[in-house]
């Protein structure tokens, strides 16, 4: 939860509010992926809403134990993929606080470029996007 809000484990009223909105947002045809690795749940990647925004972020969570293995950039190549050719998305963003290297690194892999400097529920991010008609480009095909 380092880089996650305000980097505070979120109270059980919050977490549920977060199974429901993907709930919700699978019914629209995209949400959060459960990441499972080993037989248990090692995080989450996937597209949903930025809030306040018009706009479909990608986002992943790993648990620091499977953080420096490639799996969050394996994991968000499937959902940049999914987004543009299956739910048929123009562009996609990613955004992070500028501290988090590691995710913006990631966020480049994928061929995204930095868009503007931003806020996100009251803290200052790093926003990056990506147009469909780059799809092919980056290692995504």
């Amino acid at each position: 939860m380092r880089y996650i809000g305000d980097g505070q484990p979120w109270p059980e009223e919050r977490a549920r509010q977060f199974v429901e909105r993907q709930i919700a947002l699978f019914a629209r045809g995209f949400c959060l992926w459960k990441l499972q690795k080993a037989g248990g749940t090692i995080g989450f990647c996937g597209l949903q809403p930025l809030p306040e925004t018009d706009e479909i972020e990608i986002g992943w969570w790993l648990a620091r134990a499977w953080w420096g293995r490639g799996l969050a950039t394996e994991a968000a190549r499937e959902a940049v993929r999914d987004g543009f050719e299956r739910v048929g998305l123009q562009q996609i963003v990613a955004i992070a606080q500028p501290a988090n290297a590691a995710s913006i690194r990631i966020m480049q892999k994928l061929g995204m470029r930095f868009d503007r400097m931003t806020e996100s529920r009251g803290i200052s991010v790093v926003m990056y996007a990506r147009s469909s008609h780059a799809a092919g480009d980056d290692g995504l095909q």
